[in-house]
Order: structure tokens, then sequence, then C-alpha cells
């Protein structure tokens, strides 16, 4: 029996949370309050956009639907156009719905903190319709640290391979 897909069905209200309104539920990760949002695209402009070609794509798809790009670079807190292509913004959760679809919207998804302690929800801050640079103490807080090769687990280790078949050859 196949389901029809429920118009009004919305994912922060699925689940044990019935039909509470976003704010009334546990948060899913400390700073997802449901008014942050994390907006992920397409690579806007192509390959060969430039960063601000980015940041202009991102400001005139937000502008779509609070109204204006000077209202859209209010709401605008950071962007990324290197490790992901999005950008976070202030919003309510039914202004959010109203981004799914747009041309170039891949996700849209409650933001949370990557940095908790300092309130900091990463990539590069945005303030008012400008890239404004972290302290490096706050950088390095907010930069995911690359993994050294010593720490990552070993799969060369064949003995689990070797005891299987040993005891394969007990089975027989």
């Amino acid at each position: 029996m196949a389901r029809r897909p429920d118009a009004s069905y919305s994912p922060l209200r699925s689940g044990q949370g019935g039909d509470r309104a976003p704010t009334e539920m546990a948060p899913l990760f400390p700073g997802c309050d449901y008014e942050h949002w994390l907006i992920v695209m397409d690579k806007p402009g192509g390959e060969g956009a430039t960063k601000q070609q980015m940041i202009d794509c991102y400001i005139q798809t937000l502008a779509k639907v609070v109204g204006s790009e000077e209202e859209a670079k209010k709401r605008i807190y950071n962007v990324s156009c290197e490790r992901y292509f999005g950008f976070g913004c202030e919003i309510d959760e039914e202004t959010s719905n109203k981004l799914e679809g747009l041309p170039g919207v891949l996700f849209v998804l409650p933001d949370s903190y990557v940095d908790a302690e300092n309130k900091d929800y990463g990539a590069e801050l945005f303030v008012n319709g400008e890239i404004v640079q972290r302290s490096p103490e706050r950088q390095r807080r907010v930069e995911p640290v690359p993994q050294r090769a010593q720490d990552r687990p070993r799969y060369s280790d064949r003995t689990r391979y070797v005891k299987r078949r040993e005891n394969q050859a007990y089975q027989r």
C-alpha cells in the first residue's frame, strides 16, 4: 500500500514530538533553535565562479523569500565557498520552508554550533553583507583539525583474515 506524501509534513515535527512546535522540543544539537538555518547549495555560478559571485548568489537566493537583498544581507550570518557551498541565515521555520525547491538549493537544515563554547556556527562570518575575519584563536576552534596518518585506523592487519580462514578450515 503506497502512502501519499503529506503536504503539512515537517521533519521538525515528526517522530516523538508530534505536532508540537520545534521550539517546544529539545534541541538536536547545541545552538539548534530552529531560527538559524543552514542552506546547502549547488556550486553557484559553476566552476569559474569567484567567491564574491557565490556570495551574491546566496544573497539573491535568500532575497527571494525575505523580500530584498538588503534584508537578506542582514539575515545571513555565515557563508561557505570552499568545503561546501551554502550559507547560514536567521529566519523562522515557515520562511525556511520557502527556500526548499528554489533553484540551486539542495538542503535546508536547522543549523547548530561548531563551537558551542563561543556560540559559533562556523564557516566564514558574514555581517551586513561583508565577510568578517575571526581572530586567529577563534578561527582555530572552528576549523577541522586534519587527521594525522598515525591516528587513522590501520586496515593492513591481516591477522583477522588468517584467523577466519583457520576457523573455516576447522569447521569442514
